[in-house]
């Protein structure tokens, strides 16, 4: 996590003291590496629930369950009684009966819910997890680009003591990651003074960006001997990131 210490230890302690904490910052910026890159010790594997890109509440529902049947939950695993076919048991599931077990299970058993890339959440998703942000013991990460992006869940999180801003890389930091990058996908044999000064620049201390960048590049469709076409590489990062 080159330039991202500082963001790492605030939410290892946010975490680790059931604190809840958004992150903000744009596509690329570190916010999914970040809370995907949470230590698996101590049990902390055990105690959080990670939801990426929930697409309708019945969706953020399903994913919560999913979870806990996954790390075996007791109160909602006993109440379920879901049986051995996790995802058919799912798939019958309604959103009322769902919201009134996960309720009642996070009650009794709270956990750290992550909810990563949340993209203009509606009234029913904030009013669902409004419910577990305040109960005792429950911890809420959660993702997003900017506060638009937060929809209605920016009624939770309007306190910026709980909102970290990832910044950009500083100028030494993002070579530091170009020149890993490099070494990662083997590029040392290319064309990389031209390709270098073109991703730092067109990245402006985006780290997912230096780094797709980087991987694009060692694939041969991109490379005509050992030049790299720099404008295809871009295209699609900006596809991927800015679409």
């Amino acid at each position: 996590m080159i330039g991202r210490v500082q963001e790492r230890q605030t939410l290892l302690s946010a975490v680790k003291n059931r604190d809840s904490l958004l992150l903000l910052g744009p596509g690329g910026s570190g916010k999914t590496a970040l809370v995907q890159g949470l230590p698996q010790t101590e049990g902390w594997e055990d105690a959080r629930l990670y939801i990426s890109n929930f697409e309708s509440p019945h969706d953020l529902l399903v994913q919560i369950a999913r979870g806990l049947l996954r790390s075996r939950h007791g109160t909602f695993c006993s109440r379920a009684k879901a049986g051995p076919d996790h995802e058919g048991w799912l798939s019958r599931q309604t959103s009322m009966h769902l919201k009134g077990l996960l309720w009642t299970a996070l009650e009794t058993e709270p956990r750290t819910l992550i909810v990563d890339g949340v993209n203009r959440a509606g009234h029913q998703a904030y009013r669902f997890l409004q419910h577990l942000y305040f109960v005792r013991g429950m911890a809420m990460i959660a993702t997003a680009r900017d506060h638009l992006h937060l929809g209605e869940l920016g009624r939770l999180f309007w306190d910026p003591r709980t909102t970290l801003r990832l910044p950009p890389l500083s100028d030494d930091e993002a070579l530091r990651l170009f020149e890993t990058a490099a070494d990662h996908f083997e590029l040392r044999h290319l064309m990389l003074d031209e390709f270098r000064r073109k991703v730092l620049d067109s990245a402006e201390g985006n780290p997912g960006q230096i780094v797709e960048m980087c991987r694009l590049a060692s694939n041969p469709q991109y490379v005509t001997g050992n030049y790299i076409k720099f404008a295809l590489v871009r295209i699609d990062v900006m596809t991927k990131y800015l679409g």
